[in-house]
């Protein structure tokens, strides 16, 4: 009996512990929505099919991405995105795609609509690399071209673009990340305008 009373106090002391104190608030990211683009010198008279863009499992996570050592990757514990980065640089780049006007329709792929061209994306790499302060963020995307009524690849390049980071936290990151997003598409649409096939 002495014993449990002797333990009573301990155990109401752990458990105290254990209680949650208050929470870390997270803060959510937006890529971002330049605006108007300039729209193409001629529209092709297609249909240009997008499909979502792919990426690894790392990247299927709502978290900023960072690095600290070469071959490492790791993600900000308080700072997410709002929306997976794949998909919102799959809204982003069409939304860019039709204000070009480079093709009389932009549809996405599971759309169900039939076209003659399709772009396909992947994801590479979109991280703060973090190892010298404030760092630099690095952001790579495959794009292939394809003609889906001949059944050809007509091209296919990485975009990479690199982004000094003003401040070197969280909310530095995703600037620097937002304007690489920007310019990758930006270079993603040019590219595909300037695409013969």
């Amino acid at each position: 009996m002495n014993k449990l009373i002797w333990l009573l106090p301990l155990l109401w002391l752990s458990g105290c512990g254990a209680l949650p104190g208050p929470a870390h608030p997270v803060t959510y990211y937006v890529l971002s929505d330049p605006g108007p683009v300039a729209r193409a010198a001629k529209t092709l008279p297609s249909v240009l099919l997008l499909r979502e863009m792919d990426a690894s499992a790392f990247y299927q996570e709502p978290r900023l991405a960072y690095s600290r050592a070469p071959g490492t990757r790791a993600n900000y514990e308080f700072a997410h995105w709002a929306e997976l980065p794949g998909k919102r640089l799959t809204w982003l780049l069409r939304q860019r795609l039709e204000a070009t006007g480079t093709f009389a329709t932009v549809a996405p792929l599971s759309g169900g609509v039939v076209g003659e061209y399709q772009l396909n994306t992947r994801l590479i790499d979109f991280y703060h690399d973090a190892a010298t302060p404030p760092g630099m963020v690095l952001l790579l995307v495959e794009a292939e071209l394809i003609r889906r009524d001949r059944g050809v690849l007509i091209a296919r390049r990485v975009f990479v673009q690199q982004m000094p980071v003003a401040r070197f936290d969280a909310g530095g990151a995703a600037e620097a990340m937002d304007q690489a997003a920007n310019r990758v598409i930006d270079e993603i649409v040019v590219w595909v305008g300037n695409v013969n096939g």
